[in-house]
């Protein structure tokens, strides 16, 4: 019996032996693997996608499906390394060591690991086999992973916690009607941590605020190292660390004006460099950028791009000056609940007008603008509030849209300016709707 099958057996049987873990706590997503199809989990690190997995198996055993046919393997195991002969062997083993051989619930972690996953995926899609697979890499991509095999995909793409999550974390329920409780007042305070510590699975269930602060910047590195560093063979991983760095304090993204700080500070990297090294922070799930809302090509590929990061807390754990606004910090979690809340057919973008007026997000469907969003934290000063609504009249009247939002932290009023109505909204009564929409591929 070779060495590799030996591996795959007992790395199998310790985990029959451990189980599922007794503390899941059921997240928003639902998952339904099914025969000739790979289910996909995607997404940054640490998001929870292994808990995911654990919570499809759960389900799966609560609706009758015997917990024989389920076998879970782990590539990150340090036992594993890089031959395809641990996919190879691994059906082999399943016969040999538990008789099983149709009908079998697959569920493969950080599969990507191992050469030619791709090609064993696509050569045993249509046997007897319901596969799950997941991972923290571009190649898992939804775009990739179809192409890869054959559209037979279906991709979830995991988040940080959404703020309903992260209060059922908390052990909160949430009442529907809490706008004149003292409920209320729990709510902003949770969602006052939420908004500066993120929702990241594990650090939720931190108390110590150091130690959520600790947390976040070793997921950084981790992330840095594991996710882009390792597997980008990235030469100058310093540089690297500092462009995150910089991103984190940075609103509007320019590789020329980042090229120039950089070397200001003494790092001499070009501006292809730049470019290549904030790509690769997009493949991770690390960063995300918008472009501006426009229907010529020039003029998105011209303009610069903002900047938002896959979690609040873990963009204000390695920024300087970024970590004091609230105004950009919420709009940095806005933008990702739109992200988690937005139809695959759907783009978020944001606009400048000629007088410079910008408005946050544009939500745009085949180039068709649909919806304006603002985010101001406190709207109450006069001279902000004109400003706020001056940008978004300007983008009303030139998108041809006859209502927008302001989200706030807590204010809230309708407005009727110019035939146009603007509706400020606090944050909590969006957050707490719960979400309708989750981002999978068909």
């Amino acid at each position: 019996m070779s060495t590799v099958r030996s591996i795959l057996k007992a790395i199998i049987a310790e985990w029959k032996d451990i189980g599922i873990p007794r503390d899941l706590i059921p997240r928003d997503y639902v998952i339904r693997p099914k025969k000739r199809w790979v289910t996909v989990i995607t997404g940054a690190r640490m998001t929870g996608k292994t808990y995911l997995m654990f919570q499809t198996m759960k389900r799966l055993m609560d609706e009758g499906v015997d917990e024989n046919r389920i076998f879970y393997v782990n590539f990150e195991d340090e036992r594993v390394y890089g031959d395809t002969a641990f996919l190879t062997e691994l059906l082999p083993a399943i016969r040999e060591e538990f008789g099983v051989s149709e009908n079998i619930y697959l569920f493969l972690d950080e599969i990507h690991l191992i050469p030619k996953w791709d090609i064993w995926l696509r050569r045993n899609l249509m046997r007897e086999l319901i596969i799950t697979i997941s991972g923290s890499t571009s190649e898992l991509m939804p775009d990739r992973v179809a192409s890869s095999l054959g559209g037979r995909t279906k991709t979830h793409i995991v988040y940080p916690l959404s703020f309903i999550e992260y209060l059922r974390f908390k052990g909160i329920d949430v009442k529907k009607s809490i706008e004149y409780s003292l409920r209320k007042y729990d709510i902003l305070y949770h969602l006052k941590e939420y908004m500066l510590f993120g929702g990241f699975p594990e650090i939720v269930k931190t108390r110590d605020k150091y130690g959520k602060l600790r947390g976040l910047q070793e997921y950084f590195l981790a992330i840095l190292h594991r996710d882009i560093i390792r597997r980008q063979n990235v030469d100058k991983p310093v540089d690297l660390e500092i462009l995150y760095k910089l991103l984190a304090d940075t609103t509007l993204f320019s590789a020329s004006k980042t090229e120039k700080t950089m070397k200001s500070l003494g790092y001499k990297i070009s501006k292809a460099t730049i470019l290549k090294y904030k790509n690769y922070g997009e493949k991770a799930y690390l960063i995300y950028q918008s472009e501006i809302f426009s229907t010529k090509i020039k003029d998105r590929l011209q303009y610069p791009r903002k900047i938002y990061f896959i979690d609040t807390g873990l963009r204000r754990a390695i920024s300087t000056g970024w970590s004091i606004n609230e105004t950009r910090i919420l709009e940095n979690l806005v933008f990702i609940e739109l992200l988690r809340r937005k139809k695959l057919t759907e783009r978020i973008a944001y606009w400048r007008g000629k007088q410079r007026r910008e408005v946050d997000f544009v939500i745009e469907e085949n180039l068709k603008p649909k919806k304006l969003i603002q985010v101001c934290y406190d709207p109450t000063q006069e001279e902000t509030r004109k400003r706020e609504e001056k940008a978004l009249i300007e983008a009303m009247r030139e998108l041809g849209i006859t209502h927008s939002q302001i989200i706030t932290w807590d204010y809230e009023e309708t407005k009727q300016i110019n035939n146009k109505k603007i509706t400020y909204i606090p944050l909590w009564k969006i957050l707490l709707k719960q979400k309708t929409q989750q981002n999978t591929t068909p």
